[in-house]
């Protein structure tokens, strides 16, 4: 069933009181910045989150920090500022913040200093690092949510790897997609083939097309079975898990082997930033595509050409066999899908079919979500008791037909 008008609205607006916006700052931890991005005593690193400007930083011990881009002073931009001694100064008037926001100095200020910093207004910030990332809560009050403490949070170092890119398009456009089996035999042929490698188990999604869904609720968003039919008798199970409000984890392509997490994280209405998380629990990744990456700030690319150019399609490449003539990463191709969609898809008139049920579990958690939080409700699945993050665990496998998938994730 097509999305009404209004309910598109409230699903994908972010900015200037926006109800979702509103939501996720205040009930959920924000992505902010791969860590690595921070040096102690370094630049501010200009970060835009739900349609407002922050900076991102490191003191000299180390603490991170997330603070409004504008001094409260003159509002001077703090992204110039000098990060020296804990804090960062203004250059304008020499003004310091500490990584909290709350200012330590005002060398202007004639009378009494420390009772006139503490009477300075500004916005107070939480800002933690963990799992290579440094995440924020732009929220209110003393008390932060739960930690999403997901399964790649608390591994070393060496065995995960941070990429993001930000792509010109609504964040939901690039939530769906995370849930979207049946796109991947499709519009990852080719990439499929490029990087599994000779019987890895991925390449059973580009043989059968259309898999059938089972879905399963859980306290953090859902998980599902993709489910593809093969011969003897076997099936291909596929089961992700979607943790609200914008993770996909997505499960490796055989036993021990690497996971991915991909999340969309809003920059504002009509931009987002698509966060790439490989982690392998069992052992160090190595060198792969994404610990390889010479930029974890702009990687995987954006598609090379302009809207005039098709996005730098390479149809000599296609005509080659390549699937979709962007060779670049999988990440590539999704971008030029989000991209073509335009900057807030128009779900009104979209026609649906049956491998669209996990696409529409995704956009029914977060419109019920966030209708709770506007009924003055903390959301369930944002507070739930049970809630434990570190349970979304995604896993894969060949079955008999007729077995149950969730005998995969019991010995998971």
């Amino acid at each position: 069933m097509a999305m009404t008008r209004e309910d598109n609205e409230l699903l994908t607006r972010v900015e200037n009181g926006a109800p979702m916006g509103e939501m996720i700052r205040q009930h959920y931890w924000i992505p902010a910045v791969p860590a690595s991005k921070l040096v102690a005593d370094g630049a501010p690193l200009r970060v835009r989150l739900l349609g407002r400007n922050y900076v991102a930083f490191r003191v000299t011990d180390g603490s991170v920090g997330v603070v409004d881009e504008q001094c409260p002073h003159r509002k001077a931009s703090l992204a110039l500022a000098r990060n020296e001694d804990n804090g960062l100064r203004c250059l304008f008037h020499g003004w310091k913040f500490n990584v909290r926001g709350e200012v330590m100095e005002a060398p202007n200020h004639a009378g009494d200093q420390r009772q006139f910093c503490s009477h300075v207004r500004v916005n107070r910030y939480t800002a933690v690092e963990r799992g290579g990332i440094v995440w924020v809560w732009l929220g209110q009050g003393e008390q932060p949510p739960k930690f999403p403490n997901l399964p790649f949070v608390d591994l070393p170092e060496d065995q995960r790897a941070v990429t993001s890119q930000e792509v010109p398009t609504n964040w939901v456009q690039g939530v769906e997609a995370s849930m979207d089996s049946s796109h991947v035999g499709v519009l990852h042929e080719s990439t499929t083939q490029i990087t599994a490698g000779s019987g890895n188990e991925r390449l059973h999604m580009t043989k059968a097309l259309a898999p059938k869904l089972e879905f399963e609720e859980r306290p953090y968003g859902y998980r599902y079975a993709a489910l593809r039919a093969l011969p003897d008798d076997k099936v291909y199970a596929r089961v992700n898990n979607f943790v609200m409000p914008w993770y996909g984890i997505i499960c490796p392509p055989d036993a021990k082997g690497p996971s991915t997490v991909f999340f969309s994280t809003p920059v504002d209405d009509v931009t987002h930033r698509a966060w790439f998380v490989h982690f392998n629990p069992h052992r160090p990744l190595g060198m792969t595509v994404m610990s390889a990456s010479p930029d974890v700030w702009n990687f995987p690319p954006l598609p090379p050409g302009s809207p005039a150019e098709n996005w730098g399609q390479n149809r000599d490449l296609m005509k080659r066999g390549h699937a979709t003539g962007f060779p670049q990463h999988l990440g590539t191709e999704d971008f030029a899908m989000f991209i073509s969609q335009g900057p807030i898809v128009d779900r009104t008139d979209e026609q649906l079919c049956s491998a669209d049920g996990a696409v529409l579990r995704v956009r029914a958690q977060l419109l019920r979500s966030v209708r709770e939080f506007m009924a003055g409700q903390t959301p369930r699945l944002a507070d739930s008791p049970e809630l434990d993050y570190a349970q979304a665990i995604s896993v894969g496998g060949v079955l008999h037909a007729g077995s149950d998938w969730r005998a995969l994730t019991e010995a998971a």
